[in-house]
Formats: C-alpha cells, sequence, structure tokens
C-alpha cells in the first residue's frame, strides 16, 4: 500500500482573521480525507502569553528593586503605574492600557535571588508553578517562567556559542546565555502540549562589526531551530519566547521562521511590515503598529535614542498548524512615579487560540503534514533555505578569522608572559645582593604576568579552541542540510515531487 500526498497549504483569509482551512488531502487507495476547518474555533482554548525582559543587571540596571517589586505587583493584580503622559492616542489603545491577566509568563535578566523570591512570594497566589533557570558560572541565564498551567518538565540547552570570555563587562559568556525548554500540561484532551522555549540571545553591542555579535546570534538560531524541530515533530505546540536581540528579518529571526515552520505572532495577526516605514513613525505609532519592544523615546531609559532606532526585539514564534493568534500588543508601557519605565524593554504579549487536531489521522501522515519537511516547500521556499544557509556559511567563515586571530594574539600574550616572568626570575638574582628592596618589585612583577600569562592562555588554549571547533560543528551541519536540500531540489526537477506554488 503507498500512500501519496499533495500538497498542503496554509491558507488565512486576512491578517488577523482566525478562520482558515487546509486544502483536501488525496491518499491512493481510495482513503480522501478532508482536513476542513471553516468552522468556528471558539469552543476551543486560549491562552495569554507575556514576555518580558524584565532589565534586573545588579548594580547596573538603575532602581532595579523597585521596578521588579512593581513588575510583580502588577503581575499579581496590583496597579502601580501610570498611562504615558500627553498621548491620548496611546491611551485610548485597548492594546497598551488593558489590565491584563496571563496564563503564561516568560521572563529575561532575572539575575538577582532577592528579584526572583518576591517575585514568587507576590505571584504564587496568580501564578503556582514557577521556575528559574541556572547555568554559566555568574548569576545564570536569567530565564524564568511562571504558570497557571501545571508544568510537566523542563529542561535547559546551552548555546556552545555564546560571547567570549575576554569581554568581562558584558558578561553574555559568564551568565551562560541558554535556551529553558517548559512543557506544561495539555489543556484538554484533543489540544496538544506546550513546549515554550523561552532564550534570551546574545547582545548586539554594535550595528556592524565584531561588536554586533551577529555571527554569535545566527548560530544561537541555527541551534534554537533544531531544537524546536525536535518539538514540533515529537507532537507538541512549540512556542519560541523572549528578547532574540534579532530584528525582523534578519538571518536569525530568519532562521527560526524558515528553518521551523513557526511564525512570527504579531506577523500572523498584522502581516508582515515595512520596518523603514515604521522608523519613519512618531513614537506613540511606533508601539501601536509597529510593536516596538525596545529603543523606543517614550522609554524613560531610552529616551536618548533616535526615534528611528525604535526596533521590535521581543517575539512569541508560534506553530500555525496548532496556534492561531487572536490578540497581540506591547504591555508595561506605564511608568512608575518617581522612577520611571518598568524597563528599558516593553513587554508583548499575546493570545493564542488552541486549533483543532486530526485525532483520527493516520500519525505518519500526520507528522508528513505538520512537520517542516523540505519536500513540503516550493521551489521559491527551498531556494531561500539555500541562500540563507550561505548566507550563516559566510558569517561563519568571516567570524573565523576573528576567531583565530584572538586565539594567536592571546597564545602571544602567554608566550610573552612566559619569558617576562623566567627574565625577572633572572633579573631578581642579580639586583637582589645590590639592592634588597628590588626583590619586592620582582616579586609583585611576576605575580601580574603570572597572572596575565594564565589567564590569556587559558583563553587561547581552551576557549579559543573550543570556539572554533563550535563554529566547525556548525559549519559542518550547515553544509550537510546544503546537501540534502540539493537533493531536494534535484527530485523536484524531475518532477517526482511537484508542489503547487
Amino acid at each position: 500500500m503507498q500512500e501519496k500526498l499533495s500538497y498542503v497549504k496554509l491558507l488565512n483569509t486576512k491578517p488577523g482573521s482566525h478562520h482558515w482551512h487546509m486544502s483536501t488531502i488525496s491518499i491512493d487507495d481510495d482513503i480522501s480525507l478532508s482536513l476542513s476547518r471553516k468552522q468556528t474555533h471558539s469552543q476551543y482554548p486560549t491562552i495569554k502569553f507575556l514576555t518580558f525582559n524584565t532589565w534586573g543587571l545588579k548594580f547596573v540596571s538603575k532602581h532595579r528593586k523597585e521596578r521588579l517589586k512593581a513588575i510583580a505587583d502588577k503581575l499579581a493584580g496590583i496597579r502601580t503605574g501610570v498611562p504615558l503622559p500627553n498621548l491620548e492616542s496611546l491611551r485610548d489603545s485597548p492594546d497598551l492600557n488593558t489590565e491584563d491577566t496571563y496564563d503564561v509568563v516568560v521572563l529575561q535578566e532575572i539575575w538577582c535571588k532577592d528579584d526572583w523570591d518576591y517575585l514568587v512570594y507576590r505571584c504564587k497566589d496568580v501564578f503556582p508553578f514557577y521556575r528559574i533557570f541556572y547555568s554559566g558560572i555568574i548569576s545564570g541565564p536569567g530565564l524564568a517562567i511562571l504558570s497557571k498551567i501545571p508544568i510537566d518538565s523542563t529542561f535547559l540547552h546551552k548555546f556552545p556559542i555564546n560571547g567570549v570570555p575576554s569581554a568581562i563587562t558584558r558578561g553574555d559568556w559568564f551568565v551562560g546565555k541558554s535556551i529553558s525548554v517548559t512543557i506544561l500540561k495539555a489543556l484538554t484532551e484533543d489540544t496538544a502540549p506546550l513546549a515554550i522555549l523561552n532564550s534570551h540571545m546574545h547582545a548586539p553591542y554594535a550595528l556592524t562589526g565584531e561588536n554586533a555579535y551577529y555571527c554569535h546570534r545566527s548560530c544561537q538560531a541555527w541551534h534554537f531551530s533544531k531544537i524546536a524541530n525536535l518539538y514540533k515533530k515529537a507532537g507538541y505546540a512549540v512556542v519560541i519566547v523572549g528578547d532574540l536581540n534579532s530584528r525582523p528579518g534578519s538571518l536569525p529571526h530568519t532562521f527560526l521562521t524558515l528553518e521551523t515552520g513557526l511564525i512570527d505572532s504579531w506577523e500572523q495577526l498584522n502581516g508582515k511590515q515595512d520596518q523603514g516605514e515604521i522608523s519613519k513613525m512618531n513614537p506613540s505609532d511606533q508601539l501601536i503598529f509597529g510593536c516596538t519592544t525596545c529603543d523606543s523615546t517614550l522609554n524613560t531609559w531610552r529616551s536618548k535614542k533616535r526615534p528611528d532606532e525604535a526596533c521590535r526585539l521581543d517575539y512569541a514564534l508560534v506553530d500555525p498548524a496548532k496556534l492561531q493568534t487572536i490578540e497581540a500588543g506591547l504591555r508595561f508601557t506605564e511608568r512608575i512615579p518617581n522612577v520611571g519605565s518598568f524597563s528599558d524593554h516593553f513587554a508583548y504579549s499575546c493570545s493564542l487560540r488552541f486549533l483543532p487536531q486530526d485525532i483520527g489521522l493516520n500519525p505518519v501522515l500526520r507528522n508528513k503534514i505538520y512537520s517542516n519537511s523540505d519536500l513540503n516547500l516550493t521551489r521559491d521556499q527551498l531556494l531561500e533555505k539555500f541562500s540563507t544557509y550561505e548566507e550563516l556559511k559566510l558569517t561563519i567563515a568571516s567570524y573565523t578569522k576573528v576567531a583565530k586571530r584572538r586565539k594567536l594574539i592571546r597564545g602571544a600574550y602567554f608566550w610573552i608572559a612566559i619569558y617576562l616572568l623566567i627574565t625577572s626570575i633572572t633579573v631578581t638574582s642579580f639586583t637582589s645582593q645590590r639592592a634588597g628592596w628590588s626583590s619586592v618589585f620582582w616579586v609583585i612583577f611576576a605575580i601580574i604576568v603570572s597572572v596575565f600569562g594564565t589567564i590569556n592562555g587559558l583563553i587561547s588554549f581552551l576557549f579559543g579552541r573550543s570556539e572554533l571547533r563550535a563554529l566547525m560543528e556548525i559549519e559542518h551541519e550547515v553544509t550537510d542540510a546544503e546537501r540534502n536540500l540539493q537533493s531536494v531540489l534535484d527530485m523536484k526537477r524531475t518532477s517526482f515531487i511537484l508542489p503547487q506554488n
């Protein structure tokens, strides 16, 4: 018995529509199955998410304790902020000023135990299920979740490529940037259990150059997409949330959507947007129509930014086969009296409706329909994926040169330190006989040189090698994916598989 699967296409009637259907799937042996979903889905459960970068850096973030307490109070239902002044359109926007209750709250930059303890204390009656994740050398990745839905299991994946230890003031390497995976109990028997993948990807410290860390985020997005696909293929309703530090349309954002088949919840509701047009809007319209979570001049901690620098960095990417966005917008735009904005980011919230699952459908066939298999993609989509693979390989090749140069320089510092240490020991034996006090100087000098040499040696011989091997591994993974993609393109060219455009 042979099954033949025709191309399956998701049809949205228009941005914001809650009705969609899939084309009929024909199977040999006179089996015909229609997956029509034109009927209303109001009987299916909805879930409301909030993702928020809380800016919880100890000693660095301004008014951290006051802000985190205000965030906890508001999540617990206690109103503490006041609406943005002199902005009537913003104040009247239902997307921005509705007093919300959330089912799941995912947080980033929770780096102080006192802040987390207060969040749990204040919110435990509203969110009885909670978890903070641990990793890294200092404080952890800062990822946490509060939920009204019971947690089934959790898992943490640490990014293998994540900054450099020499960037002490930036801290990305030390906190161990990661992906936290939280599996929630299924709400009903005919809805898929949720797999929530929360992350705070490496920050950009410049728009271009080494300090942009573009390669790091691109590689992190590659790993992210692999994990998301594993849970998606296992049948979970996957939601990627967090501060991804990547603008819409960037290579990391493209990997997290094109490679996984997930869709940006904001774009699912509003369609793809011209970021150039959003940059020309006034700040209040940017919040309402562009969902600019970061660098808005209306945020008191970013008031010195230019209006065109406002951007969207916080997301909820959802599986369109299992979840439909019915509402989305910014939250926590108010200001705390005598303090300022709740964080240097605004929060992002979206309401998702579960879509009915085809319980009676053959599991193998269901996997073919809902998987992000390359066989189900059109030629244009395959070529787009191929171009992203090529771009990632070029990005890796460019950064590999930087990593090799950095490793070489650190190694040179190590050998210079060895030379200076030997020299100082030799010189001490001569000078101590003429001036005893000089021995103290040379001992201090030797200690400083030893520390300097040891640190640079470790960075060069341990971290440097590890980073280069991790880059090499991803490059090989991308090459394997390209090879598979090429074989699919060859098959389509010979008309074995003919998807509809």
